[in-house]
């Protein structure tokens, strides 16, 4: 198995302010994390990425408002209310654009790295866990995104001839900027398993009933999911979910987003699921696919972060997951990171083992899931 990460020391430079959900350490932790396993942390570099990459999506104004607010490090008036730079929700900061570039320019080096690697008898996974900010409109910073990479990956790799693209978005909240980039395109396929509008963000977009329109009517496949549902009810889901994409849509090559904040630990969940979900839902992608492009997304309790995503690397490089010993000076990292809003939603054992006990065994959702099969003409 091939299997590449992407990744910086340089993202504990640029955190978001503090009091804001993104001030965690991810990625610098998820390295010394492996390291602290007794493994090597082998990654790619990352890169920025160039204004060229960046206009294929967003507009020239947009980016030059982000630069002026860089440069300043403050949005005016003008600003904040017409690009929604500098609000509370996405603050100025480092992260804003520094980091934001830094996580985007890795993405298109992914696609790059992907397709110079591409060979038809092997496996390949690019791994960016930095990236999977999904939520960035064209002209407007948008939950906590101020650069869409999803959206520039997906048209960067389409450059190269992978005409058909399936983006799915594993992620606890609805990927609302990717959504609207490809809304009418029949060339990408949009699969998207998150918690309701009803009563999370984006709240207003991600309901079932959304299924594309013009030519890509049919290619907009939304699964919101109601609180507390468990792992088998979400890996049922995805599994069906896939399984009915394919049969509408044949792809060149898969886009994963898989942000960890549907994990029960993430003070943003509504859901009661463990960090095994994602190894599953490789494992189920994997039955399409052995090439694919992965990118990181939401998760804002670094513990149970850097767990699901050093287990899905150790998973990608071949390493037997449930052999990993926890050495005291992983425990000791795990633990010297303070941050006191999470301690009341994890157990002790947390920092005692990489993978969690699986959250339970029943589906209790078939009824709920028939409804949204059936507005694509499938039946489970």
């Amino acid at each position: 198995m091939t299997a590449t990460l992407i990744a910086s020391e340089k993202y504990k430079d640029f955190r978001y302010p503090k009091n804001h959900p993104l001030r965690v350490p991810r990625v610098s932790l998820m390295l010394n994390y492996i390291k602290a396993l007794g493994f090597e942390a082998d990654y790619e570099e990352a890169r920025n990425a160039t204004i060229q990459e960046l206009l294929v999506f967003h507009t020239k104004d947009y980016i030059e408002a982000l630069t002026e607010a860089d440069a300043a490090m403050k949005a005016s008036n003008y600003i904040r209310e017409k690009y929604a730079i500098g609000t509370i929700e996405n603050p100025i900061s480092a992260g804003m654009w520094k980091g934001s570039l830094l996580a985007t320019g890795s993405s298109v080096q992914a696609v790059d790295i992907f397709v110079s690697n591409y060979d038809q008898s092997k496996e390949l996974t690019i791994f960016n866990p930095a990236g999977g900010m999904h939520h960035a409109k064209s002209s407007m910073a948008n939950g906590f995104c101020f650069l869409n990479d999803p959206v520039i990956s997906i048209k960067h790799i389409k450059k190269y001839g992978f005409d058909k693209v399936i983006y799915i978005d594993l992620d606890a909240h609805h990927p609302n900027g990717v959504q609207e980039a490809f809304y009418d395109d029949d060339s990408v396929f949009l699969l998207s398993l998150h918690q309701s509008p009803e009563y999370a963000f984006p709240f207003n977009v991600g309901y079932e009933t959304e299924l594309g329109e013009g030519k890509g009517f049919g290619f907009n496949m939304n699964i919101p999911l109601p609180k507390d549902i468990n792992d088998a009810d979400f890996l049922y889901a995805f599994e069906k979910a896939l399984s009915i994409a394919t049969k509408k849509f044949e792809p060149d090559v898969f886009v994963v987003q898989m942000g960890v904040d549907a994990l029960k630990e993430d003070y943003l969940s509504k859901f009661n699921l463990s960090n095994n979900i994602y190894i599953k839902a490789i494992e189920i992608i994997k039955t399409y696919t052995t090439k694919f492009i992965l990118l990181g997304g939401g998760g804002y309790n670094p513990i149970s972060l850097v767990r699901a995503w050093t287990s899905v690397w150790f998973y990608l490089k071949g390493i037997d997951v449930q052999s990993v010993k926890i050495t005291n000076k992983a425990k000791e990292l795990l633990r010297s990171v303070d941050y006191e809003d999470f301690d009341e939603l994890m157990d002790n054992d947390i920092y005692e083992s990489i993978i969690d006990k699986p959250r339970g065994k029943d589906v209790k959702i078939k009824e709920y899931l028939e409804k949204i099969f059936s507005l694509h003409k499938f039946s489970i």
